[in-house]
Parts: structure tokens; sequence; C-alpha cells
């Protein structure tokens, strides 16, 4: 695969990223030109350039798009708006602009997921209404994932030595090490040892480690810290924003 083509699927998978944690309804196909894509799209009060002359919106954004909207849309997902992008430029510049657009708890979620990545745990963030709150969940993690994520953190590999995480009171002992890493970014985060029986390891695998919900500002403050270590560690770098 050369590099140009390389960087174009990064763009179009960049853009599918930023759409899913914008909660919106779309399909991707592959574009007429290379580097490009075409995007079903359901139009969002949120995203006001998807209402009325959606060209003449993004052409003001810089944007350059082939814009239509679906007589009959209900046999094809994503809603009615059908817009081509002509190149990768014009995919990342559209994928910029939704994340622009982005609430507080969705940025969140999408520069967790981000931070996940750039040190091996690739996973959807979910985000889930808590009361009258919108709170973030990274799930469960299992032994490699948890301990990538210990590393991640900076965490003293010294402390899981001699730790066997198949024996549930190890786990427990390495959960809480992870909470006190956690706990060393400035997050009270409650870390949880979830036992799996033997019979269930061969399907779920070993024991796992349960995170709290955590709201906006924590989500962003651990992803700095993945994200300053990826980097620092030289493993990854994973931008805020498209590039």
């Amino acid at each position: 695969m050369t590099n140009s083509l390389t960087t174009a699927v990064a763009a179009v998978r960049a853009l599918r990223l930023v759409l899913e944690y914008a909660g919106l309804g779309f399909a991707l196909e592959e574009g007429p030109a290379p580097g490009g894509c075409r995007l079903r799209l359901a139009p969002s009060a949120a995203h006001p350039w998807t209402h009325g002359d959606v060209r003449a919106h993004l052409l003001a954004e810089g944007i350059t798009v082939e814009a239509a909207r679906l007589e009959d849309h209900s046999a094809r997902p994503g809603g009615e708006l059908v817009l081509t992008l002509l190149s990768e430029g014009e995919v990342r510049a559209l994928g910029r602009l939704l994340e622009t657009r982005l609430t507080g708890v969705q940025n969140a979620a999408l520069q967790l997921h981000r931070a996940l990545a750039a040190i091996g745990v690739e996973r959807h963030v979910d985000i889930q209404a808590v009361g009258s709150r919108a709170l973030i969940d990274i799930g469960v993690f299992g032994p490699d994932e948890a301990t990538l994520l210990h590393r991640g953190l900076g965490g003293d590999e010294s402390a899981l030595r001699g730790l066997d995480l198949a024996e549930w009171r190890d786990h427990e002992r390495f959960a809480r090490a992870l909470e006190r890493v956690v706990a060393a970014t400035g997050l009270a985060q409650l870390v949880e040892s979830v036992p799996v029986c033997g019979q269930c390891r061969e399907w779920h695998g070993g024991h796992r480690v349960r995170f709290d919900y955590l709201d906006a500002d924590d989500a962003l403050l651990l992803a700095d810290t993945l994200i300053r270590a990826a980097a620092s560690a030289g493993s990854a770098q994973v931008p805020r924003t498209l590039p």
C-alpha cells in the first residue's frame, strides 16, 4: 500500500470515528476519486450546515463537496444527504468541522478513544445517561488491556512482578496498583477487580478490571496523560484534532 493510499484510508477512518462520536446516522462508501469518499448523512440540528444549501454552507467553511438530497432515503442507511468528497483534504476538513460541533462529553469520549488507541487498546468509549448527566463508560479491561493501561499511565512495572493475574487475589492486588496509578494522575477513580470463573474463561478470558464512570473533565485528563506518556515513550502519537 502506497503512502498516499495509507493516509487516505486513515483520513476516512478518522472521519468515521468523529461521525460515530457525533451520534449521527451515516453510511460511508468508497468515492469516485482516489482519497475521497461518499457520505450518506442524516441532517442534524447540532450541525446547521446539514440543512438548507449544504454545498454553499460547506464552501463557506473552505470545503468543496458535491451535495444531493435523496427523494427516497428509507431504503438506505445514513439519512437523506449524500455528500461526495473528492480528495483526502476535503475528507479531513469535514472531519475537523464535525469535531468542532461535538458536545463536551462527545469530545471527551473521542479524545479518550484516541488516547487508548495510542497505547494499543482499541475500543469504543460509551456515553451513558446517568440520571440527568451524560457520563463516559470505558468498560472493562481484560488482563492484557489492563496491563497496557497500567504501563500507559506510567505505572511501575516492578509492582506487577510475581503477580499471577489468573489468580483472583493477585488480580485484586493488580487492580489496587492500577487504582493508585490512576490516582497519581489526579483522578479519584474506583477500579474494581471483576472475577471470571474458570469455566467462563474460555469464552471471556481472564479476570477483568472495571472502572467507574468518568465525567468529561476526568476523561480528558486521563486521555491527556495517556497521550503524553505514549508520545514520550515513542510508541504512538494521536492528535487531538484531525491533521
